[in-house]
């Protein structure tokens, strides 16, 4: 008896089974994924992100150590465009914005606020 016949059928059907689980796995999670309240801060950020700035009132969030070119576009998307924004942080902010961008406790670690404190002083061209 071969066995060589009966290879493909075989992996059609995995690789249908594969796709079919992966199909129920989104579904299942879009359907059970907690949904996330907005709370208080989110509010005033999202207000800030549907009035985004031109180029030149925005800083280069990339002067702070620590955030790079994908750090600086995810803090966009979130409404953050200048260093007197990110001065601005009290503690319950720079933990929430640790939670909704996965930074872990990233934000206090590298000094994100006092960074953008100095920066923030001094003088724009």
């Amino acid at each position: 008896m071969n066995a060589t016949p009966h290879i493909i059928p075989s992996a059609l059907l995995l690789l249908l089974a594969f796709l079919i689980g992966c199909v129920i796995g989104y579904l299942l999670r879009r359907l059970l994924a907690p949904h996330r309240p907005a709370s208080v801060t989110e509010a005033p950020m999202a207000a800030e992100q549907a009035a985004e700035p031109e180029e030149d009132v925005r800083d280069d969030l990339k002067k702070i150590k620590g955030i790079g070119p994908k750090m600086e576009a995810l803090l966009h998307e979130n409404g953050i465009y200048r260093f007197s924004q990110i001065a601005e942080w009290d503690a319950e902010t720079v933990a929430e914005m640790n939670d909704r961008l996965s930074f872990g406790n990233r934000i206090g670690r590298e000094e994100w606020v006092a960074q953008a404190e100095e920066l923030n002083k001094t003088p724009r061209p």
